[in-house]
């Protein structure tokens, strides 16, 4: 009995917030931007509700695109701090602020409030991704910034997403390659396919 409470007790341990954190990053800047842009915005939006993907880590992975630096899936999806403030803090306020649009509709000031407090989780949670970047990515072997953030975007689904979802990495395909391509809208979208094909 004594180790299983011990189990439990660290299961259930609270994992505090680094004392520095700076909340304004390039990563927070750069997702501002990226989320701006109509088809992106609509990408992410869809690929967090359709496929439970993160809306935050998928931004991370076009970021460290631009920076010439390769995703580290694993590193990213086992880290304790991330999950825990993603799972107990920023998806709550989320479903508390979907929740609000259907049960308080005339107290729009309620739903601004909570959304208030979604933003700033949000920027929390990409300041402890930016602030381990040099543990959850390393510098890129891909060479081009299409071709490294196209292989970080599919590195993350395919470590998100369980082995034995294969139809569903084949089918959200066409909206990482949208994704890619609100970003860096000079290419083509049939040249950014060919990143993606099998």
């Amino acid at each position: 009995m004594p180790e299983q409470s011990s189990k439990n007790t660290q299961q259930n341990a609270t994992i505090s917030l680094p004392r520095e954190l700076p909340l304004e990053t390039p990563l927070w800047r750069f997702s501002l931007s990226i989320w701006k842009l109509p088809d992106a915005q609509s990408s992410l939006l869809y690929l967090q509700d359709e496929y439970g993907l993160k809306v935050n880590r998928l931004l991370f992975c076009c970021w460290l695109g631009f920076e010439k630096r390769e995703l580290l899936a694993d590193k990213l999806e086992s880290d304790p701090l991330l999950a825990q403030w993603s799972n107990q803090t920023v998806a709550p306020l989320r479903s508390i602020r979907k929740q609000l649009k259907q049960v308080a509709p005339h107290h729009p000031q309620l739903k601004a409030t909570v959304q208030s407090a979604e933003l700033q989780a949000e920027q929390v949670e990409q300041a402890l991704l930016f602030n381990k970047t040099d543990l959850f990515s390393q510098p890129s072997m891909q060479g081009k910034t299409l071709q490294t953030l196209s292989y970080n975007l599919q590195s993350y689904t395919q470590q998100a997403l369980s082995h034995d979802d294969q139809i569903e990495q084949e089918a959200l395909i066409p909206y990482l390659i949208s994704l890619v391509h609100a970003a860096i809208p000079n290419h083509e979208r049939t040249h950014i396919e060919a990143y993606f094909a099998k």
